[in-house]
């Protein structure tokens, strides 16, 4: 029986690697290299090895700033590169590509360590007949392979197991002794098993697996374990017994907490790929024959309560195979294998995080953050690793659901999970809270939580309403659209957050008020009625304006509605299979589903843009009434008038964004958008043309009586505001529709879903309908395209102000820190402490000289080679950087001119047999000791008024 041939099915009804499998392993990939990069730099600058860039702030350059050449022609520079130079330039960008080389060494050495002769032996030793191999080659082609693969047994192994390793190309199985023995006993055991193995080349995954494997360990090697090294270095200098007390930073804690968890993230995201691909080689085993009872020869477990559940639950996350109860319910339905794991959506936001947080320090610390190509880079990075493996993700959901006819995914679980996880990547990322564990504005991680949520809302609604309009057998193309419309979204994001998010996260008070003190500047209303309004304006412009500084501000918002609005305008084709799309149902067909009448979204829309003009309209009138008053006819009226007009706009945003999401059964978000985004548009025609038109009509005439038509000072005028009403709106969009959809959900709760709506014909007038939604789009890509490319107005007033917060006085006090650190621990502290150990010879020398009858002979013995030592230390400390504070910099003098000339006094008294001039010398070194106290109370302050 063993030897009769099974069916021959050459070509397995789909692929059984998930999407997205391949993106996990470039997200590992990416976050082992750009970490990599990083931390190695960092381990040597622990262990002291790497300090070399410290020397500028020592030296009191600002960072980022040009250092001035008499800083790097000094005496005191030179020294300090001498004795801590730093790491040479390509060192950083040497290590992934080390680590890669070394990895792929071990990915190659492997399979020749596993089939050593002391572990494993051919198979013709113990295939006497021939039996094994040929039923192996039935097997084979069972599973299509094209060759048989090697196989080796291991006759010390008693289990009955085997394992596949090697690569795609060269696979090698080996057996285990155990398996062999049971061949005999039960031969559907013994194919089982093979087919499980078989499958696994099948399916691609070998190269994978062990590519993942050789970079881990590869990873522990060179990097982790040189990182900790370096840090035990640290902790034994600061904490030894023989060293003189120093306080490690915060941001080295952090630092050292960062592998940690990145660690972790590795780790798991590891075994999670590793557990996915055993469940996939049983599912595509099972369909190849193999015997289901190998799954069922581990008795189940019994019902547990819920902590015990919750336990074995947490410990599966740290297994590279599946309990045997979860690989029988896969086998049963694998349905579960086409959820949105939570796992994965919180791993992939923390290494997205960290990989972000680690260029971004990589970036900056070579001087190119300024850069726009860079920014872009390392925003892309991240947004294309989310998107490839989370919006991968949740469009195979999209798809299985579809196909099973089970309720749609609503997406909020796995955005959630998927914010959380950027959260917890950024807290130990040593940006958003650098002197803190905590950011200093702790409310700056709602929104990181929030475009997680908004993410995943998106793109599962896109990916549902583009999958039922798709054209042909494939839904690949509609399927890159979307995802490159959520990249392009996300990168935009990243950018913001990089450039201006960290910064306002990191600094307490920055959120509110963006200026910083000292605002005598802003415009007011002498009268005081409306200084509320012109200082709040003044405040959150430049704050607001940060978003549009972003190059793809505007094109992500245009793209947020664009996408899903064109997949009205696309012809309808009868449902058709989806090939390669989901394991086991590739021949099915989306069942037809009718799209939402396009009208929900537009009548909305219109409504928001009639409530818009009619906004300006009274603004205008109610500034009629002005003339407006003299003491408001210089910029205040203008920005009053501006400001009135852009409440109009999101009002009438926000009104047709809760209409269309209450008229919306399906789509909710979309139709929010679209409405809200017609609404401005609309709106805006309203603002262009009462401002233009301004002094023609005399009821609402504002800034002049004569009627005439002044477009381009308008679009001047409104140019730099536009633009931030416009990514407002998409906010206001997304607040919309998520406030609606929990109202809804709560109203409902209780009741039965409602049924899906039956399959229609195609809606009437598709002409018209395309029209309309050519017209929005040319709107909707043309507004933006215009904003960045036509002149902006002169940079005068708040609206034209600088899009970066200004400077706070936190960042002062955090940059005073950082050279206080900077100067402290490359030689400012061993100073002190020398300074201070010579101090407390003296006065041991004077205690010891008061109650000793021989005082005068043991002061002549010990007295100069005290006063020599306080000479050296004053020399010393005139060749190093003075202290980088200008508050402090009279007692550094102090402290190196009186210690100089205390000791020279001393050594001259003693000479001279002067006790008067040792006097003198005692005084001055009491100057000096009085100096270098006030240095002391300055390196304490600084580390205690840490912001």
């Amino acid at each position: 029986m063993a030897d009769e041939p099974l069916p021959l099915r050459t070509e397995p009804q789909a692929r059984a690697i998930p999407a997205g499998t391949t993106m996990r392993f470039v997200l590992l990939l990416v976050l082992m290299l750009a970490s990599s990069s990083s931390m190695l730099p960092t381990a040597l600058t622990a262990a002291g090895l790497n300090d070399g860039p410290q020397c500028l702030l020592a030296a009191g350059v600002a960072t980022g700033r040009t250092p001035p050449a008499e800083v790097l022609r000094s005496a005191a520079y030179r020294a300090c590169i001498a004795e801590h130079g730093p790491v040479p330039w390509w060192v950083a960008p040497t290590v992934p590509v080390a680590l890669l080389v070394l990895a792929g060494g071990l990915f190659f050495a492997l399979p020749a360590w596993r089939t050593r002769r002391s572990r494993a032996v051919p198979l013709a030793v113990v295939d006497h007949d021939g039996r094994i191999l040929r039923r192996l080659e039935q097997l084979a082609q069972v599973a299509g392979l094209k060759r048989v693969p090697r196989v080796v047994v291991d006759p010390f192994a008693a289990s009955t197991g085997a394992a596949v390793f090697g690569s795609d190309r060269r696979p090698i199985v080996r057996l285990h002794g155990g398996l062999l023995s049971r061949r005999s006993s039960a031969p559907e055991d013994f194919e089982a098993v093979l087919l499980h193995e078989l499958a696994h080349i099948r399916n691609g995954d070998v190269t994978l697996t062990y590519a993942t494997v050789a970079l881990w360990r590869t990873f522990i090697a060179a990097v982790l374990v040189p990182y900790v090294a370096g840090f035990a270095i640290l902790v034994f200098n600061a904490y030894a017994p023989e060293s003189p007390p120093y306080e490690i930073s915060l941001p080295a804690w952090r630092a050292l907490v960062l592998p940690l968890l990145m660690t972790v993230v590795v780790y798991l995201a590891r075994s999670d790929v590793l557990r996915s691909r055993e469940l996939h080689a049983d599912l595509t085993a099972a369909r190849w024959g193999a015997n289901p009872r190998i799954w069922g020869a581990v008795a189940p477990a019994p019902p547990a309560g819920m902590l015990p559940r919750a336990l074995r639950s947490f410990t599966e996350l740290w297994h590279t195979h599946p309990r045997w109860d979860l690989r029988r319910e896969a086998l049963a339905d694998s349905t579960a294998m086409f959820e949105v794991p939570a796992l994965l959506m919180f791993l992939t936001g923390t290494a997205a995080a960290l990989v972000n947080s680690q260029l971004w320090h990589f970036v900056g610390d070579a001087g190119l953050a300024s850069r726009w190509a860079w920014d872009l880079t390392i925003a892309l990075l991240p947004a294309a690793l989310v998107t490839g493996v989370a919006g991968t993700a949740l469009w195979r959901s999209v798809v299985h659901r579809l196909l099973t006819t089970r309720p749609g995914l609503s997406g909020a679980r796995a955005g959630l999970w998927l914010g959380v996880g950027m959260v917890v990547g950024e807290l130990f990322g040593n940006r958003i809270a650098i002197y803190r564990w905590l950011p200093g504005e702790p409310v700056m991680v709602v929104p990181v939580v929030l475009v997680g949520l908004a993410f995943a809302w998106w793109v599962t609604q896109c990916s549902h309403l583009w999958v039922t309009v798709r054209r042909g057998r494939t839904i690949r193309p509609p399927m890159v659209l979307v995802l490159a419309g959520a990249c392009l979204a996300l990168c935009a994001w990243f950018w913001w957050w990089q450039d201006f998010g960290v910064i306002i996260a990191n600094i307490p008070g920055l959120l509110t008020n963006p200026l910083g003190p000292g605002t005598e500047g802003l415009p007011v209303d002498p009268a005081g009625e409306y200084d509320a309004i012109l200082n709040a304006t003044a405040r959150a412009v430049p704050l607001l304006g940060t978003t549009v500084a972003v190059p793809l501000a505007l094109p992500a918002v245009a793209v947020l509605w664009v996408v899903p609005l064109a997949a009205w305008a696309v012809r309808r084709v009868p449902p058709g299979p989806v090939p390669s799309v989901v394991p086991g149902i590739g021949g099915s067909a989306v069942p037809a589903e009718p799209l939402p009448p396009l009208r929900r979204a537009l009548l909305p829309g219109m409504l928001g843009g009639v409530l818009c003009w009619a906004g300006v309209a009274g603004v205008k009138a109610h500034m009629h009434g002005w003339q407006p008053p003299v003491r408001l006819r210089g910029i205040a009226a203008p920005l009053l008038f501006q400001d009135g007009a852009c409440a109009a706009l999101l009002a009438g945003a926000a009104v047709a964004a809760l209409v269309a999401g209450l008229l919306a059964d399906r789509y909710r978000l979309i139709a929010a958008l679209v409405a809200a985004h017609a609404a401005a548009l609309a709106g805006y025609a309203g603002v262009w043309v009462l401002s233009a038109s301004d002094g023609c009509v005399g009821a609402i005439s504002t800034f002049t009586t004569a009627c005439d038509w002044r477009p381009v000072a308008v679009w001047q005028a409104f140019q730099y505001l536009l633009g931030i009403v416009l990514v407002l709106v998409t906010v206001v969009g997304i607040a919309s529709a998520a406030v609606v959809s929990v109202a809804r959900r709560a109203l409902r709760r209780g009741t039965r879903p409602a049924a899906p709506p039956p399959a229609g014909k195609e809606p009437r007038g598709p002409v018209l309908r395309r029209s309309v939604v050519g017209v929005l789009c040319a709107g909707a890509i043309g507004v933006p395209t215009a904003l960045l490319s036509l002149p902006g107005p002169p940079e005068t007033g708040v609206a034209a102000s600088s899009a970066k917060p200004a400077a706070h006085p936190r960042f002062a006090a955090q940059e005073a820190s950082g050279q206080a650190d900077a100067w402290y621990g490359l030689g400012g502290r061993a100073l002190i402490v020398r300074y201070s150990t010579t101090l407390e010879q003296l006065r041991t020398l004077g205690a010891e000289a008061t109650q000793s009858a021989a005082g005068d002979a043991l002061v002549a013995s010990r007295l100069p080679s005290i006063c020599v030592a306080f000479g050296k230390v004053a020399r010393d400390a005139d060749a190093f950087f003075p202290v980088p504070d200008p508050r402090v910099l009279p007692s550094w003098r102090t402290f190196t001119t009186m210690a100089a000339k205390g000791s020279q006094d001393c050594l001259d008294g003693l000479a001279r047999n002067d006790n008067d001039l040792v006097a003198t010398g005692m005084k001055e070194i009491n100057r000096a000791t009085a100096a270098a106290d006030s240095i002391n109370a300055w390196i304490t302050a600084s580390r205690a008024g840490r912001p």
